[in-house]
């Protein structure tokens, strides 16, 4: 794992694996966080409410929505009423797939950073995440370093952390109990309704992953899975 800087930029959605690193940076020593949100017209919206709630209860420096609207281009169940959001169960992950959407994320977080004066950005891809989400793997940050580097306004090296490239659900919530992460304020489901609906891909790894940890998720759902 690449040494830890004192600055940095995190992608936080408000969701499981972003709020855990969050928590997970700041109990490694890095205080100056700068948080970005990104408000691309996803369907379930109430993750930025989170995503800003979380940042200022963990005493982040800042805190940036960006606006990035992607329904122009839709194509995915996130972005278009006009597409439904699969359960689990259906095995089409890939419908929530959101063209490019990390690329576009990061690019947008190194940009801000620039004019921060900050080079290294945190992301919170998780090997669970690989099979459906080609984006969440870590030779694609590889490249994708590369190219911001490259194209940086001046001579710079950007670095993306992804610490949870190689875990799977499970063992981001295990870390996160320990750190006291408060799950309960945090946001998974793709339907972005509260309570969540126990049925998408995104809610039925959160609660698989909870069980896998002996813990009840403390979020409400409309239907939870069986154990």
């Amino acid at each position: 794992m690449p040494e830890l800087p004192e600055r940095a930029v995190l992608l936080l959605s408000g969701g499981m694996d972003s709020t855990t690193l969050l928590w997970w940076m700041k109990d490694r020593g890095i205080q100056d966080i700068h948080t970005v949100a990104v408000d691309y017209g996803q369907r379930h919206r109430i993750e930025l409410e989170a995503s800003a709630s979380l940042s200022a209860r963990a005493g982040t420096v800042a805190h940036r929505v960006i606006d990035l609207d992607l329904t122009q281009i839709g194509g995915s169940s996130l972005t278009s009423e006009e597409i439904n959001v699969p359960a689990a169960e259906d095995r089409q992950q890939t419908a929530t797939v959101v063209p490019y959407r990390n690329t576009l994320f990061v690019a947008a977080a190194a940009a801000y950073g620039e004019t921060q004066g900050i080079a290294d950005l945190f992301i919170s891809p998780v090997l669970d995440d690989h099979e459906a989400y080609r984006d969440c793997r870590r030779v694609f940050y590889d490249a994708l370093e590369n190219a911001l580097s490259l194209g940086a306004t001046h001579d710079t090296t950007v670095r993306i952390h992804t610490p949870f490239v190689t875990w799977s659900k499970a063992d981001v919530i295990r870390v996160g109990l320990e750190l006291g992460v408060p799950y309960a304020d945090t946001h998974t489901c793709y339907e972005g309704t509260r309570p969540a609906c126990g049925i998408c891909d995104a809610c039925v790894e959160r609660l698989a992953g909870f069980r896998t940890n002996g813990h009840v998720d403390p979020l409400d759902y409309k239907t939870r899975q069986p154990n």
